[in-house]
């Protein structure tokens, strides 16, 4: 039967099983060379353009999760320095590694905006949830620090507020001069 696919693959010999190996461990090594992959560094700073977007809607008076070298604004709080969140609004780019206590401290805060990877099948993702967060999505990914690229990652701003919410609310944020385009 000409033209259809056969029903098992033919078996594959050393040296295609090698050169299959050789490509998946260079397109590996792509993500190293861009900087994401490897090892997990934890001080990537905030994306200027998109917290200027989002101070700009929320106005925030704290940094929740900063040093005196990354900090965004004159107000933060640092592991040498932890400051309490209620009564602020606070702005926080958490250690990816480590988000659960920071979805804690949230929801003490009278509005509190966390930028996450966008990771709904964590526990502490769903906690958010049950503690009235509400997701803002990104239209493209986001860029860190001075990497070279986009994060390969999908990144969301989780708001936790207090207030009432503005009837002018969106649940995205408007692409414009805020993101740095990459493509999937």
């Amino acid at each position: 039967m000409a033209g259809r696919p056969p029903l098992f693959k033919k078996a594959m010999t050393s040296a295609e099983r090698q050169r299959r190996y050789r490509q998946r461990k260079a397109r590996q090594q792509k993500y190293v060379g861009l900087g994401y992959a490897g090892p997990r560094r934890q001080a990537l700073t905030t994306p200027l353009k998109a917290f200027a977007d989002l101070h700009g809607k929320f106005e925030f008076t704290m940094d929740g999760a900063a040093t005196a070298e990354n900090a965004l604004l004159p107000r933060f709080s640092s592991p040498q320095d932890p400051l309490p969140w209620a009564g602020e609004r606070v702005f926080c780019n958490p250690p990816w590694s480590n988000i659960a206590p920071f979805v804690e401290l949230a929801a003490t805060a009278t509005l509190a905006v966390l930028l996450v990877p966008m990771r709904c099948n964590t526990k502490w993702f769903h906690r958010a949830l049950e503690l009235g967060a509400r997701p803002i999505f990104f239209p493209a990914r986001l860029k860190f620090g001075r990497l070279k690229n986009n994060s390969p990652v999908d990144c969301a701003a989780l708001v936790f507020q207090r207030e009432p919410r503005d009837s002018r609310s969106r649940d995205h944020i408007d692409g414009g001069p805020m993101l740095q385009r990459g493509g999937r």
